[in-house]
Order: C-alpha cells, then structure tokens, then sequence
C-alpha cells in the first residue's frame, strides 16, 4: 500500500522563490515549481515507498509536459526507491543537505580585504548581498524572511582569491540580517561535499539537518 503523505516542513516553500522558480502546485506533501530562467520543472518531497515510484514517474511526466524534469527527494536515500528510478530513466544528478543553526551561535561580523566592498539590496522575493573585489564581482548570497526563520542560499563565489573570506563574509552578513529581524533559526540548503551527502566544512553553528537528493531523466 502507498505510504501515508508526510507534511513538508516550512523551509521548502521558502526555497522556491529563492531560487527563482515559480510555484505551481503547493499542497502539505509536494511542491511542484517551474524555473523562471529555464522553464524546467521540479517536483519536491519525502522519498517514496518502492510501489509509488511508477505513479510518481507518471505524474512527474505529466505535469512536465514535454519541459525537462527534476525530482527532487528529501530524506534518508532508499536503495531499491533508486534501482527503481533507474529503471524509468531517472539518475542521481545532485546531492545537497539542509543545514541547520539557531542565529545566535553564527558568526554575525567578518572582515573583508581593503580592496572588497560589501553591498546589500533588498528585492522583492528576497533580499541580496554582494561582494565586489578591485570593482569585479566576487561573490554573492540571498536571504528570505519567514515565519520565525530565515532560509539562506549557499554563497556563489566568483573569485579565485580570498573565497573563504567571502563565504564567511556573506553568511555573517546574512545571519545578521535575520537577526535583526528577531529570527531565532537560520536554514541553508547547500551541496554535499562527501559519501554520506553531508557537508563537512559548514562553518561554526552549523549541523547537518536533512538530505536532499535530486533526479534528472536521460
């Protein structure tokens, strides 16, 4: 029998807009979004029983409708939920894990090189922080404001000097942003940098929280 649907926690309807993509089904157990950049769309939610996965392929097709697709699972990966995928035509084509902290034990204040300046820009889905070094782009993070927490992107560094600083930068600046919105808990979804899809460097505060597991289709 199916399993029972599990609710999905609140940070995944913040992830949305945050990387830029358009809701367009948004019910307790699945999300479903379209890329404004690509048009490709994206199913998001816990890991399937083994008996699910052929319905879940079909409605992932069918809500596609001809765009390129993406399933996106949370959770402890299941082997056979995987062997079963493949047999769809469905890979594993990125690991990523929600990272966890409460705001008060991040780092809120970093310093920058002489030759860096920080910018900060609110839009209207989320807020920005930009680095420029020597007047050229060096990095560069997002932030949406929820209901008590605020969900952070991982940051995008262009430059090949100083990256670490930067990264530290930006996270401190976002982290301070959120407290000053007397926000007691900061998400971020961020690649997995070993075997057990977790990340190792996360910087002080940090825990691994959920695994996140994305399929693309050949």
């Amino acid at each position: 029998m199916p399993s029972e649907p599990k609710n999905l926690p609140g940070w995944v309807r913040e992830l949305a807009p945050l990387k830029d993509r358009t809701i367009t089904n948004d019910d307790s157990s699945e999300l479903h979004s379209i890329g404004t950049a690509n048009g490709d769309f994206e199913l998001l939610r816990w890991w399937p029983a083994l008996d699910e996965v052929h319905s879940l392929h079909n409605l992932v097709s069918e809500r596609a409708q001809g765009r390129s697709a993406r399933l996106t699972l949370l959770g402890t990966p299941d082997e056979g939920v995987i062997s079963e995928l493949a047999t769809h035509g469905w890979s594993v084509n990125g690991n990523h894990v929600l990272l966890a902290a409460t705001t008060d034990d991040v780092e809120q204040v970093a310093g920058l090189p002489e030759t860096a300046t920080l910018f900060e820009a609110p839009m209207d889905d989320y807020d920005v922080v930009e680095i420029a070094d020597f007047d050229a782009p060096a990095g560069r993070g997002r932030i949406r404001f929820a209901d008590g927490f605020a969900l952070l992107s991982e940051p995008e560094i262009m430059s090949s000097s100083n990256a670490e600083q930067f990264r530290s930068a930006i996270i401190a600046n976002l982290a301070a942003s959120a407290s000053r919105q007397g926000l007691p808990w900061l998400f971020m979804v961020a690649a997995a940098d070993n075997s057990a899809g977790t990340r190792t460097l996360r910087g002080t505060g940090w825990s691994n929280a959920t695994l996140i597991t994305t399929f693309t289709r050949s």
